[in-house]
């Protein structure tokens, strides 16, 4: 019989996912949940709009004319060397590990579309 993940829907191997469900060398948390990893992060244009309260329209026209900030080689260099993570996002509870807007157990080193960065 052929098993699915709960977490993440990927067929399960030798009873474990490669996520991190139902692995005993995985990291838990405090409540003994396994921990998730997950790095699909936002571009760095949408970070850089969150960032400075830019409209996303106003960025795109800068970049036309050929101004490209400061900042948002600061944010794709730290995005590229992953200094962004859930750690630095509002969602996140560092203390229990856990993302409100996945609802789910998430390692510190993860981050997703959602996030959301501290200012």
């Amino acid at each position: 019989m052929v098993e699915f993940c709960p977490e993440c829907g990927n067929m399960l191997r030798k009873k474990f996912c490669k996520c991190g469900y139902n692995n005993q060398n995985s990291p838990t948390n405090v409540t003994g949940t396994s921990l998730i990893e997950i790095w699909n992060p936002p571009s760095p244009k949408v970070i850089f709009c969150k960032l400075t309260a830019t409209s996303h329209d106003k960025l795109e026209t800068m970049l036309s004319k050929g101004k490209y900030p400061e900042k948002l080689k600061e944010i794709t260099k730290k995005l590229k060397n992953h200094l962004f993570s859930c750690c630095n996002c509002v969602y996140y509870n560092e203390e229990i590990f856990h993302c409100q807007i996945k609802n789910k157990f998430l390692k510190k080193e993860s981050i997703c579309r959602s996030f959301e960065p501290f200012e």
